[in-house]
């Protein structure tokens, strides 16, 4: 559904919509709403939209994860073209510990879709403690997911690595029907990693998978 301007969705975004966020109380949920339906009173077409929905191929693709690259990570992955990965600083990790009351993992890199045409990212959360099954680490995570409904958990390998995946619906105060979303947990020896894709509806979900499905296929333990 592509009911808000990209100025418009994009100010929305703003206020938390796709880092993960929660209001303490009602009221900023209010004032989004309001922001959405005057959006969709002043246009109702998506202009900013590439043609991000395309196959991604290496060529596309840059590595994250490993020394020297924009995220030093306990693994490493292909970043599809046009998606910009920034570390997050300490005091970005305290804030969207804090706004999300996610205590399991912490914040430690965002690749942000919106230099691709895209609304939307894939945080990657960390935690140092390697003790935990990947369906451990993913049940943790979910548990501090606010507003979720239809979970479907799968068991899977990635590099090498046994993973737990999970594919959900997350309601929004802004939208009249939930995103998708999914989430992908591992173990390795230098700690746990949660890749998780945010899309702020199914339209941007849908493509944005190809660049998901990248990340995940060329995912490897870093050396």
């Amino acid at each position: 559904m592509r009911k808000l301007t990209w100025a418009a969705a994009t100010a929305v975004l703003s206020v938390g919509m796709l880092t993960g966020c929660s209001s303490a109380d009602g009221k900023s949920g209010d004032s989004a709403k309001a922001s959405a339906d005057a959006a969709k009173e002043t246009g109702k077409t998506d202009t900013g939209k590439k043609d991000a929905g395309k196959a991604v191929g290496k060529k596309d693709a840059a590595r994250i994860g490993t020394a020297g690259t924009a995220c030093e990570l306990p693994v490493s992955f292909e970043v599809a073209k046009g998606w910009k990965p920034a570390a997050s600083s300490a005091e970005d990790a305290r804030m969207l510990a804090k706004l999300n009351d996610r205590t399991s993992v912490t914040a430690a890199c965002v690749v942000d879709a919106k230099p691709a045409g895209l609304l939307g990212n894939m945080r990657v959360w960390t935690a140092a403690r390697t003790d935990k099954s990947p369906r451990q680490v993913l049940d943790a995570f979910m548990a501090e997911e606010k507003r979720v409904s239809e979970q479907e958990f799968s068991e899977t390998k990635v590099g090498g690595l046994t993973a737990a995946e999970v594919t959900y619906k997350e309601s929004s105060p802004i939208l009249d029907e939930p995103s998708p979303q999914r989430a992908l947990a591992v173990t390795t020896p230098k700690g746990t990693v949660v890749l998780h894709l945010t899309a702020f509806d199914g339209g941007e979900y849908k493509d944005m998978l190809p660049a998901w499905e990248l990340a995940k296929k060329t995912l490897l333990p870093a050396a």
